[in-house]
This record gives structure tokens, C-alpha cells and sequence, in this order.
């Protein structure tokens, strides 16, 4: 059966078996990434994965392979192939084509377990292995892992027939390599798990006079709460990782972002651009939202359930013990289902598990419950044909499933795959990555740089880190870093000249040691508005007082060690509380209360833009040392940094003493390379004596504001 389940996945996902070793299927993108992720977590893996949530993305963060899926559940099957071939490309590959084989197995063994059929369990292998929704997410190969769902129920429905541990253990193997090869899915499958597993414990529960104590089954309570104990052991270390994440950076999915990506009735109407059987009939879904499952396989549910209550006979087999029950169960986890994956816009139990589920919030893809709908219906279908095919005569059944079992691969059927070339060793970067790596230990800068927007050149980027071996300060994840959004957008100062030192000592200060820029990526884009890159490397070259090295058509530069900072004591720092008659300002006065409100999305500005004559006087009513300057920004108002920055200190007599003076990128850099949304610039002061602080703007620009988002001041104690 497994072999006849590949068979058919050569023969759909062709060329993609004979091209493997040097193809992406879909496109640079998420292909591109499953590859830097197989890759990542293969190299880790004989250090028993020490380190691995560092991931070279996204410098100088930690835990950066938590800001997306770590697919860990798919890199120890692969890694051998790794290690063996030095081709993550590869491993990728296979790993997708396995999902199909993994997919078909694992629903042929469920559905040939719960209706004692192999023909129609057959048809369920291959209505869950080919299901139309799985053109669409050819490109996410950890949604194409769901295979270990049947596998896993396969082992609970053993268990609850039997009591063997052993499926039991099945059960919890299967579902632990599912959350962690896909972290959706640790979710959406509790969902039938925990429905199955009640109405299991419910069903064993016989209600007698004064018998429901010695009834109850605990042993088989006790014996799913150690399996439960044992999915969570082997989850803990990466759910420990994401909650750090989330503690860290507080993040979480907008309701309305959810909504967006929720499924709508009439999506299950829609089908995945190219699909074969299908185009011209149906109108294609947008985005992750082309549903279709399959008419063949709705079909042949719908007639289970028309065959639940009785209305149809039986057949000439009769129905396997528990047809009914289970046909029931599935019947319901379809429709709850289908239920959950329109989402928070429809009322009901995703609203629920919001609030009760802990990082439920972080999920955005409501429709990707589809999975569970697909695996709902395969199992339905399978008892349907089960119905069907027990009323046929053996050559007639035999010639019915042949018809049906063809009808289902060629309604999930996309056309042929398109592939992309990718070569796994980067030769065209060769001796680049050969200077990086052999060079001083840090983080590394690749231009152009862009963000949160995805461009396949900052994939590669990534990908690259495998070669070269240093963490780049781009990256590509499920959420943006500040750090690369503001070098990337609007505001950033490599569109200007005279910020580029500044630049250059701010990236060094947070530890990184390559520049590199390609120049043909610049010439290839003009809509973007980029600077010319040769005057980008001579731009580069003054600001860093060396001459770019060539390597081929990219341009590197080597930045020094971070500079030694002095040590400062934290906790001899105390907050200066500020309050709006302390505050006065060159303009907008109304508005300064913005700048200490400890709101982030509010914000004193000078409304007009940048002229050098802009500041804010912080006057405190006595004299005290101020030994810190913290200036907080929105991640969305980085482009009004001012672009020159002094601070002076005026003494009860009127007397100044200039504490700051120079650029305020080395700070903004160092608070953005936090990681926090208030992206907090410091400015540690020199020992004074102050009755006021003014803080001034002194740079000039043409086109962006000074904003103040939220200012902290911190007194040294008196000596």
C-alpha cells in the first residue's frame, strides 16, 4: 500500500523525484526556508540540539527560531540525509514527498482499522495524501506533515479497542512529532484528540445504582494522562522557547489579522489556482483560503452520514462493530472543524479557545483547520465507500474503487509541480562566504536590506548563514525585526550620506563585523527607489575609511570590534518621575505630555521637518546627577530619530556642559537590536550637576520630523 501511495506521489508531484537534488518545489520562498530550517536544526543535532534556538537569523536576537515554525519533528528524520549528502536542499524534497507517502499510510491504517476494509481504506489514503487543499500549501511543508494525524488516531482507537499500551504509546509518539513539525497543529489536532478521547471515557462509563465509582475506567484515566505527560515532556523544550519569545517581545495576532485569514462558507467553494480537474469551474480561493476538498470524497461522506441513522441497508458484509459510533464521532469533529476554521469572525468556539488556550493568540491561519476538515471527511468517505463498495460483488467493488480511487488523485491534482532551481552549495557566492567565514567571529549585513516586506534575495541571505556560519542582521520569520525594518524602509540612513557613519559605529556596537552589499540586486530593482549602488560603495568606503573588497558582483567590508563600554551600575539608577510643567518645548507644546505619558503610539514632534534649532528642556526643580537618557520609539516612527543630537547640562547658575553630541544611531541601533516594540536608545551621561537637561536636534532634513515618543531620565544617588 505505502509503495503504491508513492507511486502515485512521483507521478503527481513530477519532475520533482528526478531534479531533487538541486530544485525547490513552488518557489524561493517558504521552500527556501524549510531548507534553512532542515539544514539548521541538522547541524545542531548531534550537539543534542545546544544552541539551536539561536538561529543565525536576525542578529544579535536569541531565540530567533521561535519567531516561526522550527519543524525539529521533520529534521531528525532528515538529518542523516544532511549530514551524508551536505544538501539540505535535498532533505527538503524528500521530506516533501514523504509527507504524501506519510499521509497515505497513516489514514490507510485508521480507516482500515475502524471499517475493515482495504479498498475503501485505500480511498481514504488517498483522499487525505492528495487532497486539493495540499496544492496550495506546497510551499509550507509543515502543514504538509499532517500525516502523523491518522497515525496518531490510529493508535488512540487501538488503544480504546485493545487497551495496548503499546498503541498508546503510538498515540503519543505520533502526536508529539506532529506539534513538533508543525506548531498549528499542536492546536487544531487537540481539538478531535480531546473529543475522541471524551467520548471514549464516557462511552466505557456503564451507570449503574451506586456503581459510577467502580465503573469509571481509571486505569485507561491514568494511563492517557502519562501519554499526555509524555507529549508534553517531549514538547516542553520548544514550547519553553516560544513562551520566551513571547514574554520577551509580547507577541500576539490582532483579532482582526485572524479574521483576515479566516475561512468564509463559500471557500470551500474555492479552489487552489491550477487545480486540474476543477479550473474554469470553480473560482479560485485567495490566499489560504481555496478550500475545496473534493466532491468525490464529500460525496461518499455524505453517504455515511445519510447510512448513520439506518435509512440505507447495511449491505451484503454488514457493518464492522462501532460503524455507527464512529461515523458519528467523525461526523462531529467535521463539523467542529469547519466551525473553527472561520475563526474569531463567527461566533463560537474559537472565541473559546482565545481565551483559554495559552499562545492560542499567536496562531494567525484560522483556515488552516481545513486539515482537520480533510481528515474528517477521509475518514467519513472511507466509511461511505465501505458502505458502497460492501454492496458490489468483489469484481465490482474492485472496479468501482479503481474509479473512485482515480476520480479523488485527479480532483487534488495541480498540474504538473512547478520547480525552481536552487543550488545547495551557493557556488556563485563561493568566495564570499569563504571571507566571511574565515573571518573575526559576528554578525554579518547584506544588502539591500528590506522589511517586514519578504524578498526571496533575504531567504537566500539565510539560507547563506548554512555556508558561512555567522548570524546576519536580515531574516526572514513570522514576525518583523526593528532593527531590519527601519535599515529597510523609508527612514533608513543608507539613503543618507551623512548617516552612514553613524551606521556603520551603531552596527558595530552591537557586535557586527561584515558588510555586504550586491549590486546587481540594486540595479535590478529601480521601482524601489534605492540609491545607486555604486555610489552606495563609494558612500560606504568614505564612512568606514577603507576601500570595499570585490568579490565577483558584491562589495564587503570588515567593521572593528565593538568599543569597550564603561561599566554602569543598574541598580544605582533611579527613575526621575516627569511631569508637564517640568517640560517645555521649541514647538508643539500642547503636545509634550506625549513625550512621558508612557504610551508608545503617542508622541510629541517639532512639525516641521528636521532644521537643527528643535529641543526639549526638562527643568527639575533641584540639582541632581542624570546618569541615563532613554528615549523609547514606536517601531512605525523610527524615521523621525533625529539626526543629530546634543545634550547639555545647565547648572542653578546657568551654567552648560555639553553631557552628548554626536549621532543617535549607535543608541537607536542598540535599543532596535533589543528586539522590544519601544526599541529603548540609551545614552549613558558623564557625572554632572544639573537643574535642567536640554535635549537637542541638530541635524537637518528635508523630509523627516523629530518625534519624541516617550522620554525616561534616571538619577545617579547623591554622593
Amino acid at each position: 500500500m505505502a509503495a503504491s501511495i508513492a507511486a502515485v506521489t512521483v507521478l503527481v508531484t513530477h519532475p520533482l523525484l528526478w531534479q531533487a537534488w538541486r530544485v525547490l518545489p513552488g518557489d524561493v520562498g517558504d521552500p527556501v526556508l524549510n531548507a534553512f530550517l532542515v539544514g539548521w536544526g541538522a547541524s545542531r543535532m548531534p550537539f543534542a540540539f545546544s544552541g539551536v534556538w539561536s538561529a543565525p537569523f536576525y542578529f544579535p536576537l536569541h531565540d530567533t527560531l521561535a519567531l516561526s515554525e522550527h519543524m525539529l519533528g521533520v529534521t531528525v528524520f532528515v538529518a542523516p540525509v544532511v549530514w551524508l549528502t551536505g544538501n539540505p536542499v535535498f532533505a527538503q524534497n524528500l521530506a516533501f514527498l514523504g509527507s504524501y507517502v506519510l499521509a497515505g499510510t497513516g489514514m490507510y491504517l485508521l480507516a482500515r482499522t475502524l471499517w475493515g476494509r482495504r479498498d475503501a481504506a485505500f480511498l481514504a489514503a488517498l483522499a487525505f495524501a492528495f487532497a486539493p487543499h495540499r496544492v496550495m500549501h506546497m510551499p509550507h511543508l509543515q502543514v504538509l506533515m499532517s500525516g502523523w494525524m491518522p497515525l496518531s488516531l490510529w493508535g488512540l482507537h487501538r488503544y480504546f479497542a485493545t487497551g495496548s499500551r503499546r498503541s498508546l504509546a503510538l498515540f503519543a509518539g505520533a502526536f508529539a512529532t506532529l506539534a513538533l513539525s508543525n506548531g498549528y497543529f499542536l492546536y487544531f489536532f487537540s481539538v478531535p484528540v480531546a473529543f475522541i478521547v471524551a467520548c471514549e471515557l464516557a462511552r466505557s462509563v456503564v451507570v449503574g445504582a451506586g456503581a459510577w465509582r467502580a465503573r469509571v475506567p481509571w486505569r485507561r484515566v491514568a494511563e492517557l494522562a502519562v501519554a499526555a505527560a509524555a507529549i508534553l515532556a517531549a514538547i516542553a523544550p520548544a514550547a519553553l522557547a516560544y513562551v520566551r519569545v513571547r514574554q520577551a517581545f509580547g507577541f500576539r495576532r490582532a483579532v482582526g489579522e485572524m479574521e483576515a485569514f479566516s475561512a468564509a462558507w463559500s471557500d470551500y467553494a474555492r479552489i487552489p489556482a491550477g487545480l486540474w480537474a476543477w479550473s474554469g469551474i470553480l473560482r479560485p480561493g485567495v490566499g489560504e483560503r481555496a478550500l475545496f476538498p473534493g466532491l468525490t470524497i464529500a460525496a461518499l461522506a455524505a453517504l455515511a452520514l445519510v447510512a448513520l441513522p439506518g435509512v440505507l441497508p447495511a449491505g451484503r458484509a454488514g457493518r464492522p462493530a462501532g460503524w455507527r459510533w464512529h461515523v458519528g464521532l467523525y461526523a462531529v469533529v467535521l463539523g467542529l472543524a469547519l466551525w473553527l476554521s472561520a475563526g474569531p469572525s463567527v461566533p463560537g468556539p474559537y472565541s473559546v479557545l482565545l481565551n483559554v488556550l495559552p499562545g492560542f493568540n499567536g496562531l494567525r491561519v484560522p483556515a488552516r483547520f481545513v486539515v482537520v476538515v480533510a481528515l474528517a471527511l477521509a475518514v467519513l468517505g472511507s466509511a461511505g465507500a465501505a458502505w458502497l463498495l460492501g454492496r458490489l460483488r468483489p469484481r465490482a467493488a474492485t472496479a468501482a474503487a479503481i474509479v473512485l480511487g482515480a476520480a479523488i488523485v485527479l480532483e487534488g491534482y495541480g498540474g504538473r509541480l512547478y520547480t525552481v532551481p536552487f543550488r545547495h552549495d551557493q557556488r556563485v557566492r563561493g568566495q564570499l562566504n569563504e571571507w566571511i567565514r574565515s573571518g573575526p567571529r559576528g554578525g554579518v549585513l547584506e544588502l539591500p536590506i528590506v522589511g517586514p516586506a519578504f524578498e526571496p534575495f533575504t531567504i537566500a541571505y539565510q539560507y547563506n548563514t548554512l555556508n558561512h556560519g555567522h548570524p546576519i542582521v536580515n531574516g526572514y520569520s513570522g514576525y518583523g525585526y526593528g532593527l531590519q525594518d527601519f535599515l529597510g524602509g523609508p527612514g533608513s540612513p543608507l539613503s543618507e550620506p551623512d548617516a552612514l557613519p553613524g551606521m556603520l559605529e551603531g552596527l558595530r556596537g552591537i557586535g557586527v563585523r561584515h558588510v555586504v552589499l550586491h549590486q546587481p540586486i540594486y540595479s535590478d530593482r529601480p521601482e524601489l527607489g534605492w540609491p545607486d549602488p555604486k555610489d552606495l560603495v563609494e558612500a560606504i568606503d568614505r564612512a568606514s575609511g577603507q576601500r570595499g573588497r570585490q568579490f565577483n558582483t558584491a562589495v564587503g567590508w570588515l567593521l572593528g570590534a565593538p568599543r569597550p563600554r564603561l561599566p554602569v551600575d543598574e541598580s544605582a539608577l533611579e527613575a526621575v518621575p516627569l511631569r508637564e510643567s517640568m517640560v517645555t518645548a521649541s514647538a508643539m507644546a500642547d503636545r509634550r505630555r506625549y513625550a512621558f505619558d508612557r504610551d508608545i503610539d503617542t508622541k510629541w514632534l517639532s512639525a516641521a521637518p528636521q532644521a537643527g534649532g528643535e529641543w526639549l528642556r526638562i527643568a527639575f526643580g533641584e540639582d541632581l546627577d542624570a546618569g541615563r537618557l532613554v528615549i523609547l520609539t514606536n517601531r512605525f516612527g523610527v524615521g523621525d530619530y533625529p539626526r543629530g543630537l546634543e545634550v547639555e547640562s545647565e547648572a542653578a547658575d546657568g551654567a552648560r556642559m555639553t553631557l552628548f553630541s554626536g549621532s543617535f544611531l549607535p543608541a537607536l541601533i542598540g535599543g532596535l537590536a533589543t528586539g522590544r516594540a519601544d526599541a529603548p536608545a540609551v545614552l549613558d551621561l558623564p557625572s554632572n550637576r544639573s537643574r535642567a537637561l536640554w535635549i537637542r536636534q541638530t541635524g537637518r532634513s528635508e523630509r523627516w520630523q523629530w518625534a519624541v515618543h516617550e522620554l525616561q531620565v534616571y538619577r545617579r544617588p547623591a554622593r
